[in-house]
């Protein structure tokens, strides 16, 4: 029988959405007071919503002079790189390689972050002229993953030094390379190190830099490899402006963006200004190197449409680092080097393959996973700790994820890299992964999170008291409610048009690049009903949801409900609820719901009809009213 319109087949108590299964909560509450104050300070040369203002507001962005910084960052807004320690003896050194015209080589590492400083390195130093001469620089190498595994190739050292190089430079390595750097100091090689990795004791190099090092004083502890390569470029020129060429730090700018996005540090503060002005470069067809701009045809990203950090996370790097994975590594240092575009589209094609390839290792730790995960299942532990030295740390977040719906369980996944490890944690509903996380401090060096997912990095001979640590941890925690699910504003979408919803799609772009520290925003639209069911996509995985809206707005303009929302990966979670519920589809359709979403620029070309620039994003959906 069809119900009447808004009759409630729900229990309006139940307070988690459908798909994520946590409650749901403003991340902040700006009162009017505080919008008219933060207008006030807002002068921009375009047209400012009160949509935007609450934003700024509700993210601290209150004041003049940094909003001026945030939507206008600039390069001498950057710290002083002479604050990392060690970098003035840095400079020194490499400078006296150029004027001495010094025998110079180039270490990397075979993730996005290594190969990208390497690549930075190596034009850094090809470029720098110091009293009227160049050093002489070998090729750059990146280690062989199964040849040489973690750290500095000792192989390699002793094959530079018998070439009679001097002066070795490693980056996004060597912090924990002392061995091998003692070996460098005794065939009569200086070792700068260039890194963000932990170490125990300081390597016998002439200079360490590292924003991360126990008496670092740097006010940035989130800079990668590259980032830290690139500060030393900075160093450089700023000492002699006259050593590199004056457009030569933008230059390289889209390989600090690329590494910094890829590695996942935080996007915030120098972070974001490095990677908006690398973007910006990546979104100048006229400046981007032949290597990227190959790699961007191969992942479909040539169509017009401006690059953004999703399509760094998750189109960009995952083929560069399945070059150092499974493929041949110094070919991705060659793609980002070339010149010769006909070279770069043969490296472009060569990395996609591999890319290709390196999937099916995905499904390769789901199955290493589970298959680790089943003894500890069997005999009933609370939780799961498991370690890959093979783990990719890009991917072991996807992987928790799988294991935690396979098995009900809060899950740690751990990628061990040398003597340091990455892991990242997903938990159930009333489980709080970061209060156990809380309780093994001091066998973390860092960590962070929420009740349902953290990420960490340790050391890794402290992965066996860890993860007993942990065990025993969960044992003694109450069961606690899931973290909530947060949202920035309340739209009424019944209310706009589809020109209102693109005028704010222009105006979110303004706050970009997003990343960790800087979210998209997520709004809130409330008491809205089903048009018809939700259509399912790609074979169920995805769903397509339509609601129903007026006809017109007031101002005859086509309303915002008329376009569709798009719900990634949300299929299992829906059939399980209309399961639960043994919902019709006349109870469906008679249900109003609330939902979450965010909007964006659509960058899907329809092959035939008109092309919608934007692009409604469905987060979750609940029962209207239920846990309000």
């Amino acid at each position: 029988m069809q119900l009447e319109s808004g009759t409630d087949i729900f229990d309006v108590e139940e307070p988690v959405g459908v798909l994520s299964g946590r409650p749901w909560q403003p991340h902040f509450h700006v009162d009017d007071e505080l919008l008219a104050a933060t207008r006030r300070k807002v002068c921009l040369p375009f047209s400012v919503s009160d949509h935007l203002v609450r934003l700024l507001a509700g993210r601290g962005f209150t004041q003049s002079s940094d909003i001026e910084s945030y939507f206008y960052p600039s390069l001498t807004q950057l710290h002083d790189p002479f604050l990392l320690l060690e970098m003035d003896t840095a400079v020194q050194r490499a400078r006296q390689a150029a004027s001495r015209a010094e025998k110079v080589a180039i270490h990397g590492d075979f993730d996005v972050d290594g190969i990208t400083g390497c690549a930075l390195l190596c034009e850094t130093m090809q470029t720098l002229r110091c009293d009227g001469s160049r050093a002489r620089l070998e090729e750059g190498f990146i280690p062989d993953r199964l040849r040489d595994g973690d750290g500095v190739a000792e192989r390699r050292v002793r094959r530079w030094a018998a070439d009679g190089v001097t002066l070795l430079i490693t980056v996004d390595t060597g912090a924990s390379a002392i061995r091998e750097i003692e070996l460098a100091s005794e065939l009569g090689m200086d070792v700068i190190v260039l890194d963000h990795h932990i170490f125990e004791e300081r390597p016998p190099a002439v200079a360490v830099v590292n924003p991360r090092r126990g008496d670092a004083t740097y006010p940035n502890d989130e800079l990668c490899g590259v980032a830290v390569a690139f500060k030393f470029a900075q160093a450089l020129h700023e000492q002699d402006p006259d050593c590199l060429p004056a457009d030569f730090l933008e230059s390289v700018l889209d390989l600090v963006a690329m590494g910094l996005v890829a590695d996942q540090m935080a996007i915030v503060g120098e972070n974001r200004i490095l990677v908006k002005k690398g973007l910006e470069r990546f979104n100048d067809s006229s400046r981007t190197r032949v290597g990227l701009s190959a790699l961007l045809g191969v992942s479909g990203l040539d169509r017009g449409f401006p690059v953004t950090t999703s399509d760094f996370a998750y189109q960009l790097a995952p083929r560069i680092n399945a070059c150092g994975r499974i493929g041949r590594v110094m070919s991705a240092l060659e793609m980002l080097l070339t010149h010769d575009e006909g070279r770069a589209r043969e490296l472009a094609r060569e990395a996609d393959h591999t890319n290709n390839r390196r999937k099916v290792q995905d499904q390769i730790l789901k199955k290493e996973a589970l298959e680790m995960a089943l003894p500890y299942v069997q005999r009933g532990d609370c939780g799961l700790v498991l370690v890959g030295r093979n783990w990719h740390k890009g991917i072991i977040a996807i992987g928790a994820a799988r294991l935690v719906e396979q098995y009900q369980l809060p899950v740690i996944l751990i990628s061990v890299e040398g003597p340091e490890a990455r892991g990242s944690a997903r938990s159930v509903p009333r489980v709080d992964v970061k209060a156990a996380l809380d309780q093994c401090q001091d066998l973390l060096v860092r960590y962070g999170g929420h009740a349902q997912a953290a990420g960490m990095t340790l050391r890794t001979r402290d992965i066996p008291a860890f993860r007993e640590r942990f065990l025993g941890a969960l044992r003694s925690l109450p069961h606690s409610g899931p973290v909530p699910q947060g949202y920035d504003l309340d739209l009424d979408l019944s209310t706009m048009s589809v020109k209102d919803v693109a005028d704010l799609v222009r105006e979110m772009e303004h706050l970009e690049p997003f990343g960790a520290g800087n979210r998209k925003p997520i709004f809130r639209c409330s008491n809205l009903q089903l048009q018809r069911a939700p259509t399912p996509l790609s074979d169920g995985a995805h769903l397509r949801f339509a609601f129903r809206g007026p006809a017109m707005t007031c101002g005859a303009e086509t309303p915002a409900l008329s376009r569709e929302f798009v719900s990634f990966g949300s299929g299992d979670a829906w059939r399980r609820m209309l399961a639960q519920k043994g919902l019709s589809t006349p109870e469906l359709l008679g249900q109003r719901w609330d939902v979450l979403f965010q909007v964006g620029r659509s960058t899907y070309r329809p092959r035939h009809g008109v092309y919608d620039p934007v692009q409604q994003l469905l987060v979750d959906i609940k029962p209207a009213g239920a846990g309000s």
